[in-house]
């Protein structure tokens, strides 16, 4: 082999080696980094908001003093609201401090949420027996809010009570056409015609909306209780009222008097009050 035919075959193996690198570069490219997905940032106010909806989910199971402890550290981390006065106004009702409550309550009557502190503060005036105030603080509810049955439930009943029996009939009938499958307004309204005197309409009443026997027998107690009428002693039925065999104890339909403090629907027995837990 001549030196010139070396130098020849040298250059075609550079050539050749020069082509598979570029071959290789092209089908090799590295590939463009993905950009990351963005992290989205929770603002302030939507964390703020989101405090607030675990406090009322609190209040809704009724873990008032887990709610007052997230009302205490929400203080620090935001400024108070009418929404939040409301909130620890329901929490001190319900856990005995009615004092402290009726100071929140009078906080949110210059606010939008005047209703609900109307009806706080006559849930409490009912609690401490003062059946006329809660009658007049309830009425101011209603004048705040037409529209809402609770209250106008909880102002039926306080009438009821009182006797004022125009005031309860009016009350109690609105709230029946605004929320006509709430059974706590309708054994209200049985519980009207019981007292006075037209017993055929309460059970036609109780019948339609399919109150059990031994919730028909609690209304009817009560509305004995409250015309004075002696019952046995422990509320026990007479003699002429047996359950039946096997009967379930079910939940008065009606709860205490308060539907603001109590999302379960569930009630005490008749005998107790029909106030603030």
């Amino acid at each position: 082999m001549t030196y010139s035919h070396g130098v020849r075959n040298l250059r075609k193996g550079l050539a050749a080696l020069g082509f598979l690198a570029a071959a290789g570069c092209a089908t090799h490219q590295p590939s463009s980094p993905v950009a990351a997905e963005p992290v989205q940032k929770v603002s302030s106010s939507d964390l703020q908001g989101l405090n607030l909806q675990l406090i009322e989910k609190m209040e809704a199971e009724q873990k008032w003093y887990a709610a007052i402890s997230y009302l205490d550290r929400y203080r620090n981390d935001y400024p108070p609201s009418a929404s939040t006065d409301l909130l620890r106004a329901r929490a001190l009702a319900a856990t005995g401090q009615p004092e402290q409550a009726g100071r929140y309550f009078h906080r949110v009557l210059k606010t939008p949420l005047a209703a609900q502190g109307y009806q706080g503060l006559g849930l409490i005036a009912a609690r401490s027996g003062d059946i006329a105030k809660a009658i007049r603080l309830f009425q101011q509810a209603v004048q705040a809010d037409p529209t809402d049955a609770g209250i106008l439930n909880n102002l039926g009943y306080a009438a009821l009570q009182g006797k004022n029996w125009g005031v309860a009939r009016d009350a109690l009938f609105r709230a029946g056409e605004l929320a006509p499958q709430d059974d706590r307004v309708w054994s209200n309204i049985a519980l009207y015609y019981l007292l006075r005197g037209d017993t055929f309409k309460a059970q036609q009443i109780m019948g339609a909306h399919n109150f059990s026997w031994e919730v028909s027998r609690r209304i009817r107690r009560e509305a004995d209780q409250m015309s004075g009428v002696p019952t046995p002693a422990g509320g026990a039925p007479s003699a002429a009222a047996t359950a039946p065999s096997a009967a379930v104890m079910p939940s008065l339909p009606n709860p205490p008097l308060t539907q603001l403090f109590s999302s379960s629907g569930n009630a005490g027995p008749a005998t107790e009050p029909r106030s603030v837990p």
